[in-house]
Protein backbone atom coordinates (compact mmCIF):
# COMPACT_ATOMS: atom_id res chain seq x y z
CA UNK A 1 0.00 0.00 0.00
CA UNK A 2 1.38 3.37 -0.94
CA UNK A 3 0.40 6.83 0.16
CA UNK A 4 1.90 9.45 -2.10
CA UNK A 5 5.50 8.36 -2.46
CA UNK A 6 5.52 6.30 0.78
CA UNK A 7 5.24 2.49 0.89
CA UNK A 8 3.14 2.50 4.07
CA UNK A 9 3.09 -1.25 4.66
CA UNK A 10 6.84 -1.53 4.10
CA UNK A 11 7.53 1.40 6.41
CA UNK A 12 5.36 -0.08 9.17
CA UNK A 13 7.14 -3.44 8.95
CA UNK A 14 10.57 -1.78 8.85
CA UNK A 15 9.80 0.51 11.77
CA UNK A 16 8.39 -2.33 13.88
CA UNK A 17 11.53 -4.39 13.23
CA UNK A 18 13.81 -1.47 14.11
CA UNK A 19 11.81 -0.63 17.22
CA UNK A 20 11.79 -4.21 18.51
CA UNK A 21 15.51 -4.65 17.79
CA UNK A 22 16.30 -1.40 19.58
CA UNK A 23 14.12 -2.36 22.55
CA UNK A 24 15.83 -5.74 22.90
CA UNK A 25 19.27 -4.15 22.59
CA UNK A 26 18.42 -1.52 25.20
CA UNK A 27 17.08 -4.13 27.60
CA UNK A 28 20.31 -6.13 27.23
CA UNK A 29 22.46 -3.05 27.83
CA UNK A 30 20.41 -2.14 30.90
CA UNK A 31 20.55 -5.69 32.25
CA UNK A 32 24.33 -5.94 31.90
CA UNK A 33 25.15 -2.42 33.10
CA UNK A 34 22.52 -1.67 35.75
CA UNK A 35 25.15 -0.95 38.44
CA UNK A 36 27.07 1.66 36.46
CA UNK A 37 24.54 3.00 34.00
CA UNK A 38 23.94 6.75 33.95
CA UNK A 39 20.69 7.69 32.23
CA UNK A 40 20.34 10.85 30.12
CA UNK A 41 19.27 14.00 31.91
CA UNK A 42 15.81 15.47 31.24
CA UNK A 43 17.52 18.15 29.12
CA UNK A 44 19.33 15.51 27.08
CA UNK A 45 16.06 13.62 26.59
CA UNK A 46 14.44 16.83 25.33
CA UNK A 47 17.27 17.21 22.80
CA UNK A 48 16.91 13.57 21.74
CA UNK A 49 13.15 14.01 21.26
CA UNK A 50 13.70 17.19 19.21
CA UNK A 51 16.30 15.46 17.04
CA UNK A 52 13.99 12.50 16.46
CA UNK A 53 11.07 14.77 15.58
CA UNK A 54 13.17 16.79 13.13
CA UNK A 55 14.48 13.59 11.56
CA UNK A 56 10.94 12.29 11.01
CA UNK A 57 9.81 15.65 9.64
CA UNK A 58 12.74 15.60 7.20
CA UNK A 59 12.01 12.01 6.13
CA UNK A 60 8.31 12.77 5.58
CA UNK A 61 8.20 16.48 4.68
CA UNK A 62 4.67 16.43 3.28
CA UNK A 63 3.03 14.72 6.26
CA UNK A 64 2.80 17.78 8.57
CA UNK A 65 4.13 15.82 11.55
CA UNK A 66 4.13 17.78 14.81
CA UNK A 67 4.67 17.16 18.52
CA UNK A 68 1.67 16.04 20.54
CA UNK A 69 0.63 18.72 23.02
CA UNK A 70 -0.90 16.52 25.72
CA UNK A 71 2.31 15.19 27.26
CA UNK A 72 5.10 16.52 25.07
CA UNK A 73 6.13 13.03 24.04
CA UNK A 74 5.54 11.45 20.67
CA UNK A 75 4.41 12.92 17.38
CA UNK A 76 1.20 13.13 15.46
CA UNK A 77 0.26 13.67 11.86
CA UNK A 78 -1.89 16.70 11.28
CA UNK A 79 -3.98 16.93 8.14
CA UNK A 80 -4.62 20.20 6.40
Amino acid sequence: MTLGDIDVAGEIIDLNFQLLRTQILLEEVLKHNADTLKLPSPEAMTEINEFALKSIQKKFPNMNIERKEQDGVGVEHTQE
